[in-house]
């Protein structure tokens, strides 16, 4: 069983690997050597010099972590430390991203070709989400953070979740949904759960984290300007240059494809668990991305994909072959 196991994790590790290279080679090809030097290195300094803007300036996690890479790189004369850096950094989170997601796989249920599969999609919808981006490493970490969740709740290890909730606060505020998950699915999935108790004080204890971080950050930081999309704030303005403009469907067309549709269609086919994680996450995602980013930019849309989508096509492809 050892042995199965080591075998399963070298295929997996290797497999991320690979679709690691190709999707940051895809991104570095797309934005070019010279956007990440000059660009890139900006939006760090900005983070680091507290003047990034709101809500950027409050994403503090990924540029802090970067900047002992950063001075490895320059210890060890590496050519152009900084630049080299961030795509090293951004390398390590992809194969991290692709190991989590195969090991959600399986833990669903499905086997470890098919989890190979599913990776496989996700590297293709990483790889068609970079329109008007930078590296974005606090989105490719909420992806992360999303997965690992998961897993933790499926493994019923629920105090890894405080742990997991102080990481992903300082990364970005739409961890939030990370909170609900965990009662959503003791609640629909597993009624009759001993561990209730548990799943409460966890839960408590995972808002007053996320709370506390988020007040921390705007306090610390002080009042950011607010940098609109595309000159326009949350709400109804950002909400019809959504709806009406046609980069947001050929973008989202480009990325997810049929793959939301396929999903759809085999609903009935999906574990407990992942209907559950589907109506605590997708209508509320969808509802706040159209509301207040950019939905072109559907790198934002990467959490609702791999977590729900992703494995509920591989279950109902599973079904099908029956």
């Amino acid at each position: 069983m050892k042995h199965r196991k080591s075998i399963t994790l070298i295929i997996i590790t290797l497999s991320a690997l690979l679709l690691s290279f190709a999707s940051v080679r895809a991104q570095v090809n797309y934005m070019s050597f010279h956007f990440i030097k000059v660009h890139q290195e900006k939006v760090h300094n900005d983070v680091l010099e507290g003047k990034a803007g709101n809500p950027w300036q409050y994403r503090i996690l990924a540029e802090y972590m970067l900047e002992p890479v950063i001075t490895l790189f320059r210890n060890i004369n590496i050519n152009r430390p900084q630049p080299s850096a961030f795509i090293f950094f951004r390398f390590l989170q992809n194969t991290f991203i692709f190991i989590a997601a195969a090991y959600f796989y399986k833990k669903l249920g499905l086997s470890t070709y098919t989890a190979l599969l599913g990776i496989t999609i996700l590297a293709w919808m990483i790889s068609q989400s970079f329109y008007d981006s930078d590296l974005s490493f606090n989105t490719y970490f909420d992806v992360l953070f999303y997965l690992l969740a998961g897993i933790i709740i499926l493994y019923e290890k629920y105090l890894w979740l405080l742990l997991l909730m102080v990481i992903a606060a300082f990364n970005r505020e739409t961890c939030g949904l990370i909170i609900l998950l965990l009662p959503a699915y003791a609640l629909f999935s597993q009624p009759t759960h001993k561990k209730n108790k548990q799943v409460i004080l966890t839960t408590f204890g995972m808002g007053i984290l996320y709370t506390g971080i988020f007040l921390w950050l705007r306090v610390f930081f002080g009042e950011q300007q607010f940098l609109t999309a595309h000159g326009n704030y949350p709400g109804k303005g950002i909400l019809y240059f959504n709806i009406f403009n046609l980069r947001s469907w050929e973008q989202i067309w480009s990325t997810a494809g049929i793959i939301p549709f396929l999903a759809l269609f085999s609903y009935r086919k999906w574990p407990k668990h992942l209907k559950v994680f589907f109506w605590v996450i997708v209508p509320v995602w969808g509802i706040i991305h159209f509301l207040a980013s950019v939905v072109a930019e559907t790198r934002l849309f990467l959490v609702p994909l791999s977590l729900i989508f992703i494995p509920c096509v591989l279950f109902g492809l599973n079904h099908n072959q029956d």
